[in-house]
């Protein structure tokens, strides 16, 4: 009961160090933890521990709901003939280890355009070889061997964007050249600093990651005035952290949280145990998400993300 309740607080403030951040990244199980607290109380007959637990148990379930399911547009419904779909395939490779013709198959049958973190030069040549190009020619790749590398794939036309570099987070962009939108969309590719991967990476460089992407979303955001901005990609961050939900002002929204597609953990997705943790996000602005699923991408560890976005024709 006590952790159901730190969980609680420590949602409400910037996370500071790791015990905060593993406390945030179990406040999705809390009301589980909250309601075993409630039938101890209740079955002790501990009046006042059974308020607080209820109160709790209340609490934790209407936040996780609110965000992972009833979906909120904002009354931004877009007529039909005034938009179009864009799916956008969201995918952590793993340091490059994603099966490329899976990874193909997965990009043809569900994607307009992708968003890779973990690119490697070897991934580059393997999807390449797979045959990706043939389907989504255009592209602006920024490999690396590791898991420092990003890029996109694209079915439109696309231009690449300056974006100042960040030790701490990569974020690449491009200009879409959509048939029937006026204004191009852009589309970025993101990759924030796990706090835990690296050897010395800490929960301040994350910090430190996360607020040059929030500024970074603000230039998109500027630069793309009435028109579209998509980034999609591996923001090692929940929706109960505050440094991530911090990044939807400027009229963002997280796309699992605005079309109510449900909780969807992405990692680990290579594990014994099912994907636990929702680090994986496309977040969208001047557009609205109509649908978001998971998929498996074989030889990778996170599952992948494929969002449906409407955008406006103007």
């Amino acid at each position: 009961m006590v952790f159901a309740a730190v969980t609680l607080t420590v949602r409400a403030r910037p996370i500071t160090d790791f015990p905060e951040m593993v406390v945030s990244v179990g406040s999705p199980y809390t009301v589980l933890i909250a309601v075993v607290g409630l039938v101890l109380a209740l079955w002790g007959r501990r009046t006042v521990l059974s308020i607080v637990a209820a109160i709790v148990v209340v609490v934790s379930l209407a936040i996780q709901v609110s965000w992972y399911y009833l979906g909120s547009t904002d009354g931004r419904a877009l007529q039909a003939d005034r938009h179009t779909e864009i799916r956008v395939f969201a995918s952590n490779i793993f340091k490059g280890q994603a099966d490329p013709e899976a990874f193909v198959r997965l990009a043809t049958d569900n994607a307009d355009v992708i968003t890779v973190a973990e690119l490697t030069p070897d991934s580059v040549r393997g999807f390449r070889q797979a045959g990706l190009e043939q389907v989504f020619p255009y592209s602006h790749l920024l490999p690396s061997v590791g898991g420092g590398g990003i890029g996109m794939w694209s079915r439109y036309p696309l231009t690449a964007v300056s974006v100042p570099r960040h030790r701490a987070v990569v974020m690449p962009a491009a200009r879409l050249s959509v048939p029937g939108v006026a204004i191009k969309p852009v589309l970025a590719s993101t990759h924030v600093m796990s706090p835990v991967a690296g050897d010395e990476n800490t929960v301040a460089d994350w910090g430190e990651g996360m607020a040059a992407a929030k500024a970074q979303l603000g230039n998109f955001a500027q630069a793309a005035g009435a028109g579209t901005v998509i980034v999609g990609g591996d923001y090692n961050s929940t929706p109960d952290m505050r440094q991530f939900r911090d990044l939807l002002t400027d009229g963002y929204r997280d796309a699992v949280e605005e079309s109510g597609a449900g909780f969807a953990p992405t990692f680990p997705a290579d594990a014994s145990v099912p994907p636990l943790i929702t680090i994986d996000h496309v977040l969208t602005r001047n557009a609205v998400a109509k649908s978001v699923k998971v998929v498996s991408v074989p030889g990778s560890d996170h599952l992948g993300l494929v969002a449906t976005i409407q955008v406006p024709l103007d």
